[in-house]
C-alpha cells in the first residue's frame, strides 16, 4: 500500500502490467459477485468542494483503469503516450461530490484489483501517465503506467494539497476494502460501509474513520508525547507552517533517505537481539492459518538465522529470516521480509515456497510492529490485543497512536495490520463481503449515512466483521504488491495475498 518511491525530481509511478490470477488465487467458493459495483460517495467534510477519483487494474489483463468523470464509463487514454509525465486533464477523471448534507454521488465500476478511491478537498488532484517501455498501447490502459500523488515526493504538484485515499479490490468472489493509513494520516479521513445484497434490512458493515481534523490533531499530540524521531513524522506546509499530514514511519524513512538522513537508525536493534536470543532457546510457533498449519522455528546458532522447515519438503527444505532493521519492520517488505527472486520459469512448488515464506513473514512483521514477540511465542494464536504496542517501549508508536484514536480501535496502520488471532478480533479497518450491493465511501470520516441510501432503520453500529456468512472469501488487496518500489517484489505480493491473509469459507 505504500507509494512507490523514486528520486524527488520525479513523480511516483504505479505499473499496471501485473497478472491478477494464478492457481494460488483459485476460487474456494461458488459465490459470484455482480459484474459491476455501485459506489456511493458521501461528503462528510465541511467543504462544498470535494473531488473523487477511482483507479485500479482490470481483472482481465491487469491493465490500468481510471473511471471517467461521467462516473459510469472508463477514461479513454490518448494513444500513443510518448512522453513521461503526460498530464491527464483533471476535468476528465475528477468526480465532484455533492455538498455536505446533500444526497451522495453514485458511480459504477467494473471488477478491479489493486484499486483506490482518491479524494481531495478544496482543489483537484493531478495525475500523469508514463509509457511502459516495450509494451504496445491500445488506448484502454495497456502499455501505460499511472503517476499518482505522493506524500514522499516534495516535488509532486499535489504534495501540499489536502487529499487521501481508501483501498479496495472487487473481484468475482468479494469486495474487500480498507481505510488505509499505511502511508500517512491526513486532515481528511474516510469511513467505509457496505450494504449487502441479502434481502435483509440492516445487513451492513461499517468502518468509521477518525473525525475530520480532530483525528489528525490527536495523532500529532500522541507522537509529540512519545518524542524522539516520532515527532519528525509531522509534516508542515512550508509557507505557513500548517500541519498537512503525519507520515507513517515507513514513509518518513523514505523521505529521510532521499535527504541523506537516517531516521529511526538502530531503533529496533536491541529488541531484535533479545528476540533472537529468546528463540535460540525455544521454539517460535507460527499458525499460518492456512494449508501449512502450525510451524515451529528457531534461530540456528550456526547461521544466526531464524529458520522454519517447509512443510512436506522432507528434511532439507527451509525458509530463513535474518535480523530485521527498523526500516524493514516498518515496511514489512525489505531485508528479511523481501521475497527472494523466483526462477525464470517458476514451478508450482516454487510459488508455494514463496507463499509459505510470505505467510510466515507477515506474522513475524506484525509481531515486530506490535512488539509482542518477547511475551508471546505463539503467533498469532496467542496474541492479546490489549498487549499490542504496550509490552515494550520499543514499538511502532505511529500504529499505536493511530489505533488509540480510531473509532473502535480499528485502523490500518502498517502493511500487515490485518494479521490477527481470529477474524472477529481483527483490528484492521476493513470491510469484506461476497454479496456487496453498495460500497459506501464517506469522505471526511464519521458515521456512514446508510439512511441516505434508502435503508432507513439500518444501524450504523454494525462492525466490519458483523453479518459475514459462510461462503464469503476475503482476499486482501493487491496494493501491497503493486505500489511499493522499496525492495518489494510487486507481482508476488499480489499473487500471494490469499496465502498470507485470512480466507473465509
Amino acid at each position: 500500500m505504500a507509494t512507490l518511491t523514486i528520486p524527488p525530481t520525479q513523480q511516483s509511478t504505479t505499473a499496471t502490467a501485473a497478472a491478477t490470477t494464478t492457481p494460488l488465487d483459485a476460487p474456494i467458493t461458488t459465490q459470484t459477485t455482480p459484474q459491476t459495483l455501485t459506489i456511493s460517495l458521501q461528503n462528510n467534510t465541511p467543504s462544498p468542494t470535494v473531488y473523487a477519483y477511482i483507479t485500479g487494474q482490470t481483472l482481465s489483463g491487469g491493465t490500468l483503469f481510471i473511471l471517467s468523470s461521467t462516473g459510469t464509463t472508463p477514461y479513454t487514454f490518448p494513444s500513443p503516450i510518448t512522453q513521461t509525465l503526460t498530464p491527464i486533464p483533471s476535468s476528465l477523471i475528477s468526480i465532484p461530490l455533492n455538498p455536505p448534507s446533500s444526497p451522495p454521488k453514485t458511480v459504477t465500476i467494473p471488477r478491479l484489483a489493486g484499486a483506490r478511491i482518491w479524494y481531495s478537498v478544496g482543489s483537484q488532484l493531478q495525475f500523469f501517465l508514463n509509457p511502459i517501455t516495450g509494451q504496445e498501447q491500445d488506448g484502454k490502459g495497456r502499455g501505460v503506467a499511472l503517476v499518482e500523488p505522493s506524500v514522499t515526493n516534495e516535488s509532486d504538484v499535489n504534495y501540499e494539497k489536502e487529499w487521501g485515499f481508501a483501498e479496495f479490490t472487487f473481484n468475482e468472489y468479494q469486495l474487500f476494502g480498507n481505510v488505509s493509513m499505511v502511508d500517512f494520516v491526513g486532515r481528511c479521513p474516510v469511513s467505509l460501509g457496505v450494504i449487502r445484497d441479502t434481502g435483509r434490512a440492516g445487513d451492513v458493515q461499517e468502518v468509521e474513520g477518525m473525525g475530520y481534523g480532530s483525528g489528525l490533531d490527536r495523532v500529532i499530540d500522541g507522537l509529540r508525547q512519545t518524542g524522539g524521531d516520532w515527532e519528525k513524522l509531522v509534516v508542515r506546509r512550508k509557507q505557513d507552517g500548517v500541519v498537512t499530514r503525519v507520515l507513517s514511519p515507513n514513509s518518513a524513512v523514505v523521505m529521510a533517505s532521499q535527504r541523506g538522513e537516517r531516521l529511526f537508525s538502530g531503533y529496533y536493534d536491541g529488541y531484535v537481539r533479545d528476540v533472537w536470543e529468546k528463540y535460540k532457546r525455544e521454539d517460535l510457533v507460527v499458525d499460518t492459518q492456512n494449508k501449512w498449519g502450525v510451524v515451529r522455528g528457531r534461530v540456528d546458532t550456526a547461521t544466526g538465522l531464524l529458520t522454519f522447515p517447509i512443510p512436506g519438503s522432507g528434511t532439507g527444505g527451509k525458509i530463513t529470516f535474518g535480523q530485521p532493521s527498523a526500516a524493514d519492520i516498518f515496511s514489512c517488505s525489505t531485508g528479511p521480509f523481501a521475497f527472494p527472486p523466483l526462477p525464470a520459469n517458476p514451478t508450482e512448488a516454487d510459488l508455494d515456497v514463496q507463499a509459505f515464506r510470505g505467510n510466515v513473514g507477515a506474522r513475524l512483521a506484525a509481531a515486530f510492529n506490535r512488539s509482542t514477540l518477547l511475551i508471546n511465542p505463539n503467533q498469532p494464536a496467542g496474541e492479546v490485543i490489549s498487549t499490542f504496542y504496550k509490552s515494550n517501549a520499543v514499538t511502532n508508536h505511529y500504529s499505536r497512536v493511530v489505533h488509540e484514536n480510531s473509532p473502535g480501535g480499528r485502523g490500518y496502520a502498517f502493511p500487515y495490520d490485518d494479521v490477527s488471532r481470529t477474524e472477529e478480533e481483527n483490528v484492521a479497518g476493513t470491510v469484506a463481503a461476497g454479496d456487496p450491493k453498495v460500497f459506501v465511501v464517506a469522505v471526511g470520516g464519521g458515521k456512514v449515512n446508510f439512511a441516505a441510501l434508502g435503508t432507513a432503520g439500518v444501524s450504523s453500529a454494525v462492525t466490519a466483521t458483523g453479518g459475514a456468512e459462510k461462503g464469503e472469501k476475503r482476499v486482501a488487496t493487491e496494493d501491497r504488491g503493486m505500489r511499493s518500489g522499496r525492495g518489494r517484489v510487486k507481482r508476488i505480493r499480489g499473487l500471494l495475498r490469499r496465502a498470507v491473509g485470512w480466507v473465509r469459507g
